[in-house]
């Protein structure tokens, strides 16, 4: 019997009707909003309704309550203890924690991410997984995005970054949202205030994609799918095999999605504590 195993904490009240299936994830949208029903393999979220016995092509409509899911014509009641917190809590995390750890998910990233990932930007050597002629050419454009965002112009290189790459998200937005991230954890644990960058950010960012400024602005708010969550909360407080169990099921996110956001949010701690003097 189907069962309702989590609610996402930003999911709203509304009526819901598909946007798109996927074997494992079904969307929907009431038009501006979108919620994901998905089985318990893909994991919680802040929009996730976590369903056993999840049938994609079965599913029509969704309607929330404050106390319970309709979901079709099957209803789903969730007390407290269903309800996924996607927020990001560092408090008491010494920098040079966060600064050992980065350079552990940068060799996980290094050693473990998909070949058409952006980890070719910690490691050129994996370039050799990009054939000629396109794909070679988008690594390239890529790189020189990340060195705007880093070394030259933000926000142009936000902007040009924007849409790059493969993938239902493409990775260009994925390393994007793993900034804005990267971004919270530094705000937390720096005790510096970036609200106006992010903000900036995630203007420059948006597509016009309900999937792609959806995820873009959970990232903004630093609203975190589970996976994602156990990295953070890793580098903050885990040891080297607490953040390898974590960062390998982020990298199994997507295609190249996961290894795309660790990327981004690796490459922001390193450039940001660096030139806070912590390197």
């Amino acid at each position: 019997m189907a069962e309702l195993l989590s609610i996402g904490d930003q999911v709203g009240e509304g009526a819901y009707e598909v946007h798109s299936r996927f074997r494992r994830v079904v969307n929907l949208t009431d038009g501006s909003r979108l919620v994901s029903v998905v089985e318990p393999g893909v994991g919680a979220g802040p929009l996730n309704l976590v369903v056993t016995d999840l049938n994609p092509e079965g599913i029509a409509r969704l309607d929330v309550g404050r106390s319970g899911v309709q979901l079709d014509t099957k209803r789903y009641a969730f007390g407290t203890g269903q309800t996924y917190d996607s927020g990001i809590v560092l408090t008491e995390v010494s920098s040079g924690r966060i600064e050992e750890n980065v350079a552990i998910l940068r060799e996980l990233l290094v050693a473990l991410a998909p070949e058409k990932s952006l980890a070719f930007l910690l490691d050129e050597s994996r370039l050799e997984h990009f054939r000629p002629g396109f794909e070679h050419t988008l690594a390239e454009h890529v790189r020189h995005c990340v060195h705007d965002i880093f070394s030259s112009d933000l926000l142009r290189g936000i902007s040009r970054l924007r849409g790059a790459g493969f993938g239902l998200t493409p990775s260009g937005d994925d390393f994007i949202c793993g900034l804005l991230i990267g971004m919270h954890v530094l705000e937390q644990t720096q005790t510096i205030d970036l609200t106006s960058l992010r903000l900036a950010i995630h203007e420059a960012a948006r597509s016009g994609s309900v999937l792609t400024d959806t995820a873009l602005s959970l990232a903004r708010d630093g609203l975190v799918f589970e996976q994602l969550k156990n990295v953070v909360t890793a580098l903050g407080y885990g040891t080297r095999s607490d953040l390898r169990r974590a960062a390998v099921r982020l990298l199994a996110v997507g295609h190249t999605s996961g290894a795309d956001l660790a990327t981004g949010l690796c490459l922001t701690l390193e450039h940001c504590l660096r030139r806070m003097g912590h390197s």
